[in-house]
């Protein structure tokens, strides 16, 4: 075999569509209130048609990383214009269009994964041939089967998608089409001969003996296992894979099996259920499959719980076991809920023997009082019926603490505080009630560290004023609290306040920061979202008398000095580095963490187009969206969680995370640079 086989063709070349196109009737930034949409809708489906089919010619070129970057960033304004244009024009396809080219997106970005798959390992496959490998090879190839089966349906799926938008625009995406038949093509040429030269292909026939199944009384079924050529795979333990369950089954001299169907989740009724032969990684037989159709019965299983101990409170542990048995026998491979009223508290599936065991933390959302432990299969109309057991569990009430403090910002009032229990343990994602004196309310959640902070736009007076802070929730096992802190008088704009711990205390601009906060995300990255504006004023701003500059708006990475008239208008302003080091020398770590998340922030957002007033949970999410690596990602969960500890926490930052975050916005920012 030839080294071109599978290989691409090289004579065409990908042209990046410019964004001036003459026909152009005006630039979609701009457009608003439904002027020219048609005409904007029509010029944004020509770009992105436009770069749907370069992306198939780099494809077919072997120029991967074009075919995936032309469908990048700008690909994706250009998309999210449309589908804002899209609700602005006279036609109801544009809708329908702005879908399709969605899809197409990602189905072009999968087909490009997958033939780049596909040619490295039809280069590992050649060696191995080259070296008299075959135990590799017929590894290799084997796994080139299920490479060229996805890209043969990737590129079906991007065809239907073309040929859907040219249904639905003007757009003309035929050689597109024919870039990516070609490829296809190419690949199932490739895969067939070396299908023919390391493979043996077999036929699968199976078919019930028995006209229905249950668990208690199974199914027998028999089948037979031949080769292309006729002959059969004779006295071989062979695996199948029946429905989602694999087992192995010892085939005669004729090649013939038995073996039986016991249902568990299956529908009730005639079902048809597939059979699949599963051939060994390096074996010389292709896989193939067959179907039986069966009258599935249920079986009412029984079902026993034990909960320990019979009296918990908040965050206590829970150990929870139950079985579910028909006769003596365990039915394994079955999903157990375990349940207090509404709160699902645990999902798990049962094991060999039937049984389950969890440990549970009692959530907040529980009620106290008498209550039961629910303990179910949560299952309708399967060939395992739904059952359930109840243990009887009491819940008390766990007392709580809340602290809340209070100071004026420019034109706001920061409010924080945090949730405790009376053992001093956090209390998660759960709502507080914040007022000013007699203005109106405002709902904050806790973090992971029970605490919470916002701020109040414009106080209603400059008077001393009472802030309110209350958790009263009704259906709930913990107690209710109330703390009150003084506002005292005064306009704001001057330093911001110094937190009870003596740290200083985060400043924001004028909107409601930290609303809400959001479960643990990715590497276990807790993150607020910023509801408005987001920039930070850094938690202590220096006085008239220092010289030393502190960072303002997250999003602006020069330096402010608070006495403008002492510095002269040609001093060079100093670098990322500088501010970080002299933040970390004066023993600011909150301030270092800050200039770290701004020197990240500036490069992500330009090297991703991303929009600058992003939060930083929007950042980190953008960021991985756009396929920043593995590696990069987790420096940018450390710069980003450090950060957030500095602007929101109510503890500040020590000296190690703080270097840490700076060293990796140092290399997030280097390689930025490059």
């Amino acid at each position: 075999m030839g080294t071109e086989v599978g290989g691409p063709a090289l004579d065409r070349q990908v042209e990046t569509p410019a964004d001036n196109n003459e026909t152009q009737q005006e630039n979609p930034d701009s457009v608003s209130n439904g002027e020219y949409s048609d005409e904007t809708a029509a010029w944004l489906a020509r770009t992105m048609g436009g770069r749907l089919e370069n992306s198939s010619i780099a494809l077919s070129n072997a120029q991967y990383d074009q075919a995936r970057s032309v469908l990048g960033d700008d690909y994706d304004t250009r998309l999210e214009q449309y589908v804002e244009v899209a609700g602005d024009t006279s036609s109801e396809t544009d809708d329908t269009a702005a879908r399709e080219f969605e899809a197409a997106r990602e189905n072009q970005r999968n087909l490009t994964n997958e033939v780049q798959r596909y040619r490295q390992q039809y280069a590992a496959y050649q060696t191995a041939r080259e070296r008299g490998n075959e135990r590799e090879a017929r590894i290799t190839a084997r796994a080139m089967e299920r490479t060229a089966s996805n890209i043969s349906d990737r590129g079906d799926e991007l065809n239907q998608n073309f040929e859907r938008i040219e249904n639905t625009t003007s757009v003309d995406l035929s050689s597109g089409q024919t870039e990516i038949n070609e490829t296809t093509a190419n690949i199932t040429a490739t895969q067939a001969a070396i299908r023919e030269e390391t493979l043996v292909g077999t036929t699968l026939t199976v078919q019930p003996i028995d006209s229905t199944a249950s668990f208690s009384d199974p199914g027998t079924v028999s089948g037979q296992i031949q080769t292309e050529n006729g002959s059969v795979i004779a006295d071989k333990a062979v695996a199948l894979r029946i429905e989602n369950r694999t087992r192995t089954v010892q085939t005669d001299s004729s090649g013939v099996f038995e073996t039986q169907y016991r249902p568990r989740s299956v529908r009730l009724g005639s079902q048809s259920i597939s059979v699949e032969y599963v051939p060994e990684a390096d074996s010389v037989y292709l896989s193939d499959n067959d179907t039986f159709t069966i009258d599935v019965q249920q079986v009412t299983p029984n079902v026993t719980s034990d909960i320990a101990p019979d009296v918990v409170g908040y965050g206590d542990q829970l150990n929870a076991t139950a079985s579910v048995i028909v006769a003596s026998d365990g039915v394994d491979a079955v999903p157990v809920e375990f349940a207090i009223g509404d709160t699902v508290i645990a999902r798990t599936t049962t094991g060999p023997n039937g049984t389950v065991t969890e440990t549970i933390r009692l959530p907040a959302t529980v009620n106290d009082g008498e209550r039961q432990v629910v303990a179910r299969v949560p299952y309708a109309d399967r060939a395992i019926a739904g059952v359930q057991s109840e243990t009887p569990v009491v819940v008390v009430e766990t007392r709580t603490n809340l602290s809340v403090s209070a100071s004026r910002t420019d034109g706001g009032a920061l409010v924080r505080g945090q949730l405790q229990t009376v053992a001093g343990d956090p209390v998660t994602g759960r709502p507080v009630r914040l007022q000013i004196g007699a203005g109106g309310t405002q709902r904050v959640e806790t973090n992971r560290n029970g605490s919470f902070q916002t701020v109040f736009e414009n106080p209603q007076s400059n008077e001393s004023v009472t802030v309110t802070a209350t958790y009263d929730e009704s259906r709930t096992n913990l107690g209710n609290a109330t703390a009150t802190a003084t506002l005292a008088a005064g306009s704001g704009g001057g330093n911001p306040p110094v937190g009870s711990d003596g740290n200083p205390a985060a400043a924001f601009g004028n909107a409601v920061i930290g609303s809400s906060w959001l479960p643990v995300f990715g590497g276990g990255v807790a993150l607020a979202v910023v509801v408005a504006a987001w920039f930070v004023v850094p938690r202590v701003r220096q006085s008239r008398e220092t010289d030393s500059p502190v960072p303002t708006e997250t999003g602006d990475t020069s330096m402010t000095d608070p006495n403008p008239s002492a510095t002269s208008s040609d001093e060079t302003t100093p670098t990322f580095e500088d501010r970080a080091e002299s933040y970390l020398d004066s023993g600011n770590y909150d301030a270092a963490a800050m200039v770290a998340y701004t020197a990240v922030h500036d490069v992500l957002a330009v090297e991703n187009g991303i929009d600058e007033g992003a939060t930083h949970w929007e950042l980190l999410q953008r960021s991985q969206e756009h396929g920043v690596p593995e590696d990069r990602m987790a420096d940018l969960e450390t710069v980003v969680e450090t950060f957030e500890t500095a602007a929101f926490a109510p503890t500040s930052v020590d000296r190690s995370r703080a270097e840490a975050a700076v060293d990796r916005a140092r290399e997030i920012k280097s390689n930025g640079d490059r």
